[in-house]
């Protein structure tokens, strides 16, 4: 599993990224097709560095509760995600009580900064 990394303090923005705007980007290996967060260089499966950058749907499922902390530069993202383009990021989720989404909870990405390093979902309607 891999989970994205935080750098750099910026400001979130909110959106879709069917809406338009910033979207959420990815990268895909040429050689194994492997999909990892943006800010790799390296693929995380065999090393290559041919990515190519993508557009993810921002649609994924609710896979891990991870303790909360107060440390670090943006505490209060205590889900792992995992994306339906195949790989894991480290997100807040809203629209449940907070520690409460189940796990396998569907959601869709609600909001997320220009670089993508801070992501929040929403819990995606039952149909």
């Amino acid at each position: 599993m891999t989970a994205l990394t935080v750098l750099a303090p910026t400001a979130p923005t909110t959106g879709s990224p069917v809406e338009g705007g910033t979207a959420l980007r990815y990268h895909r290996c040429h050689w194994c097709r492997s999909a990892m967060p943006a800010g790799c260089l390296l693929c995380t499966v065999c090393g290559s560095s041919d990515l190519a950058e993508q557009r993810s749907e921002g649609v994924g499922t609710v896979r891990r509760l991870l303790r909360p902390t107060r440390r670090g530069l943006y505490p209060g993202r205590p889900y792992l995600v995992a994306l339906d383009e195949g790989f894991t990021v480290q997100a807040g989720v809203i629209g449940g009580l907070p520690g409460a989404v189940p796990i396998g909870a569907r959601v869709q990405l609600a909001a997320w900064d220009d670089d993508g390093r801070i992501l929040t979902f929403r819990l995606c309607p039952t149909a």
